[in-house]
């Protein structure tokens, strides 16, 4: 989602822990135990990488709300479970058994960058795993039971090289940090962006969190770039930038991924660099959200009630990765409907058709109104607050991004162009 990397600022898991209240309760496969269905929410809730965590509660939570208040699924209420991977494969491995073990959990949401570690033990215990990872090792990965819900990480790069070369940016400088949710952007971006005649004036890899990046700075400032094309945690781009405005006496156009979009982020580098440079400088290139329409209006109506559960709901109103996991929430209780089960083994299978359709589908863009569709002995296709969600046969929903300019008055990245999907394959 791409991996959720960099994700927004995290509350302590303690607080989240106390926020939300959380049943036991294991999943029932009959519709006469109105049971609660527990959601495992597995991310990192503390640590470096604790703003993962808090985006995929603030969806779960959101996606709860329109589902339980239907009357749930075949009766069924839910409830999120979050459970803390720390950000370290040693520690997400019994993070992933104590949830199977003591949630019982009939859907997983997560990991990002722990989803190579959790998802096998997730799936084995054939349980549905929608994940937000951008890691390319999921890109032929052929799991019934994991779905990837947003593009990537090699999609991603592949955008940021169709956009620069495309609109003849053509010697830009790239600079990541030397993470492996960021590297995993580069060589697609340096395939793409070569094909389309560009080159890299200068191509830096910058340690995170160091106190200083002169040496740097001074590097991609002496190449003389028409734009550079990032992506740095917040630490290091607050740093980065700020440095290289005193340096430079200027900034160059600037095109990040998806985490240059995230609230952290920005927060950060509009107090390094000042909003007015902000605005005229930063662009993002992200996963496309409309923002728009009826699924999303729900999404933003069920976050905002939720603000008892979720800290700072509005920061999360543009996250494609909330979204998405919201959306997981619907599509997996219209499965459950469907099925006439709660039982993982018994849903999973139709829940590529509940977000495919058919010709003769019924396109429904809330729970409430898949439930009755569903009811009404119809072929449904869950068109979301994500928009289609189509997984391909390697269980990942086709994704298209956009080309995104900062607002001050949402304090957020928004749609400024659609890529499609289409132009990027060619």
């Amino acid at each position: 989602m791409m991996r959720t990397r960099g994700r927004f600022s995290a509350p302590p898991l303690a607080a989240l822990l106390a926020a939300v209240t959380l049943t036991a309760c294991g999943g029932s496969s009959t519709p006469g135990a109105a049971s609660t269905l527990n959601i495992g929410v597995i991310y990192p809730f503390t640590g470096a990488s604790a703003n993962q965590g808090a985006a995929g509660m603030a969806g779960c939570q959101a996606g709860i709300t329109p589902v339980n208040a239907a009357g749930g699924a075949l009766g069924h209420k839910f409830a999120c479970k979050p459970f803390d991977t720390k950000g370290d494969p040693a520690d997400a491995v019994p993070a992933a058994n104590q949830m199977l073990s003591s949630a019982n959990p009939v859907m997983v949401i997560g990991a990002s960058d722990d989803a190579v570690a959790t998802s096998p033990i997730v799936t084995a215990a054939h349980i549905p795993n929608f994940a937000t990872i951008g890691d390319p090792h999921f890109d032929t990965q052929t799991n019934p039971y994991f779905y990837r819900l947003t593009p990537s990480d090699a999609l991603q790069g592949v955008a940021l090289g169709y956009w620069a070369g495309s609109h003849n940016l053509l010697s830009a400088a790239a600079v990541f940090t030397s993470d492996l949710g960021a590297q995993t952007s580069v060589p697609p971006l340096r395939t793409k962006y070569t094909k389309l005649g560009g080159h890299f004036t200068a191509d830096v890899t910058l340690a995170p969190g160091q106190p200083s990046y002169r040496t740097e700075v001074q590097k991609v400032i002496n190449s003389h770039p028409d734009a550079i094309i990032t992506e740095m945690d917040a630490q290091s781009a607050a740093t980065f930038w700020s440095e290289y405005l005193q340096l430079a006496g200027g900034l160059p156009l600037i095109i990040g991924t998806q985490l240059s979009s995230q609230s952290d982020v920005i927060k950060s580098v509009v107090a390094a660099v000042g909003q007015q440079n902000f605005v005229a400088h930063f662009h993002a290139i992200t996963p496309y959200v409309a923002l728009s329409g009826p699924g999303y209006d729900l999404y933003k109506t069920s976050l905002l009630a939720s603000g008892g559960q979720i800290r700072t709901p509005e920061s999360y109103l543009g996250h494609p990765y909330s979204i998405s996991d919201f959306d997981a929430v619907a599509i997996t209780a219209l499965a459950m409907e469907e099925a006439k089960s709660t039982s993982p083994s018994k849903y999973n299978s139709l829940i590529p058709r509940i977000t495919a359709g058919g010709g003769s589908a019924t396109v429904v863009h809330t729970y409430a109104e898949g439930l009755a569709a569903v009811h009404a002995g119809k072929t449904i296709q869950y068109v979301g607050a994500s928009g289609e969600l189509i997984f391909n046969k390697y269980q990942s929903a086709g994704r298209a991004f956009s080309y995104d300019d900062y607002d001050p008055a949402s304090t957020s990245m928004k749609p400024i162009t659609v890529i499609s999907g289409t132009a990027l394959n060619g």
